[in-house]
């Protein structure tokens, strides 16, 4: 009789740890898709991230004084521009839609970058 339940408590063990890789596959995946670029129609965004992977660059957003949003190229390493916020005391968000990022403070738009330059966009 023991060996019946060491064998049921195995499975259920087996069926857990099961549990456990369904999950991290899962929350891979969604963290992909969180980070991945543009891959769809023309105007597609990635919204509301402190760091966002497109298209080859890392855009990163960091509070301080001064906060700054940051373009590195992930092949190269090297960082492609700096731009300084101001005085930011909330995590700003990064919204990246074709030529712009948008800077969000609390989910709200809050300022607009040239992609390419890191300027803000007047």
């Amino acid at each position: 009789m023991g060996e019946m339940t060491e064998g049921k408590s195995g499975k259920r063990v087996v069926a857990i740890l099961l549990g456990f890789v369904v999950l991290a596959v899962f929350i891979a995946w969604v963290g992909f898709k969180a980070i991945q670029g543009p891959g769809g129609p023309e105007g597609a965004e990635i919204t509301g991230a402190p760091h966002v992977l497109a298209e080859g660059v890392l855009y990163e957003a960091q509070s301080g004084d001064p906060a700054v949003v940051t373009a590195q190229n992930i092949s190269s390493g090297k960082q492609v521009w700096r731009s300084e916020l101001g005085t930011i005391t909330t995590q700003p968000l990064l919204v990246v839609e074709d030529d712009v990022i948008e800077v969000q403070i609390a989910g709200t738009p809050w300022m607009t970058l040239e992609r390419a330059s890191g300027k803000p966009v007047e």
